[in-house]
């Protein structure tokens, strides 16, 4: 289903059971006709809400306008329209729709994921996580232009350059990412770490040797880091090899941390179960007197790390779901970097 009239931005299908069918609601509104389609939303019935607003009275002719909510009968279904819009369309539609109605993403018969708007009592009460889950909208924002082949043949300078328009696009803990490991049980591991450096060696964290992570990295050096940017829509995700630094590197970058971070380090439980917070709390003056009287006390189980990369892929969100990605391949750090486009 395509119409010319709509602006190339057009990304969201709307269905509606309602007023805004009506020609001459759609042309009051948006200045055209929507192309629609007939659809319908299963698992909900029809109901009326009485309209007070005088402008949404006069677009429409009634004051009485259908309503829908969720069926205790999975059989119900309410018969309407699906239409693309735009954007700047979609604010107009929820601009048209009074207080009583709140929009929500909801899975009509053919199958097609589309806006609608239900009652917002009634979807406050009833809508179960799988339906408030897909109600939740993703790629809000403006999405950056991203060209694959104009990409550098580097990818530390690419990945440089999405993080610094991270930090001054505002996204919090840009420098935050996503570390997985390998258990000992061989299942997957994954916590949030910060990146310490990015360098052509490869990309830098820190962790108590003693901790889960550190035991892991010791016994399966290999690794994978994930970033993610919202506001942008962009992922950074890498897989290799970890290498530990030297006790010296290590040193260093623990004596650069606050001393509260360092008095934790001193504790040396971490992920252990605890059963008393007060025992915890005095570990941790007990540490953070230690270095206030020691400035160069380190604890020798702070060990930086370097993941050496072997594959880094770029991916750049597009609100049609046709996803940019590129990845960076290489057989090992002495070997050049080759890039390929991949499927969304």
């Amino acid at each position: 289903m395509t119409d010319p009239t709509v602006p190339a931005e057009a990304v969201h299908h709307l269905f509606s059971y309602g007023t805004l069918q009506l020609p001459g609601v759609q042309l009051s509104r948006f200045g055209r006709l929507l192309d629609g389609r007939p659809d319908a939303l299963p698992g909900h019935r029809m109901t009326t809400v009485l309209i007070t607003d005088p402008a949404v009275i006069e677009t429409s002719g009634t004051d009485r306008h259908p309503m829908v909510v969720v069926s205790p009968d999975p059989q119900d279904t309410v018969e309407g329209q699906v239409f693309v819009i735009s954007d700047t369309e979609l604010a107009m539609a929820d601009d048209y729709e009074v207080d009583d109605y709140v929009r929500v993403r909801v899975t009509l018969r053919s199958g097609t994921n589309a806006w609608a708007y239900l009652e917002r009592k009634d979807t406050a009460q009833h809508l179960d996580v799988r339906q408030w889950l897909r109600s939740l909208e993703v790629f809000a924002g403006p999405l950056p232009d991203f060209d694959p082949a104009a990409a550098p043949a580097d990818p530390v300078e690419l990945f440089l350059e999405w993080l610094r328009e991270a930090v001054a696009a505002g996204v919090p803990d840009p420098h935050a990412m996503t570390l997985s490991t390998i258990g000992e049980d061989g299942g997957p591991d994954a916590r949030v770490l910060i990146l310490k450096n990015v360098d052509t060696d490869g990309w830098q964290f820190a962790v108590h040797s003693g901790s889960p992570k550190g035991r892991q990295l010791g016994g399966r050096p290999r690794a994978a880091l994930t970033f993610y940017w919202p506001l942008q829509g962009r992922q950074v995700r890498l897989r290799g090899t970890d290498e530990p630094a030297s006790a010296e590197q290590s040193a260093a970058d623990l004596l650069a941390r606050a001393p509260s971070a360092r008095a934790e380090v001193l504790l040396g439980r971490q992920s252990e179960h605890l059963t008393d917070a007060e025992e915890r709390d005095r570990a941790f003056r007990a540490a953070l007197a230690r270095i206030e009287a020691e400035p160069d006390l380190i604890s020798p189980e702070w060990t930086l790390h370097t993941l050496v990369p072997s594959e880094i892929e770029f991916w750049q969100a597009d609100k049609g779901r046709l996803h940019n990605r590129l990845r960076y391949e290489r057989r090992d750090r002495h070997s050049p970097w080759v890039r390929h486009m991949l499927w969304p």
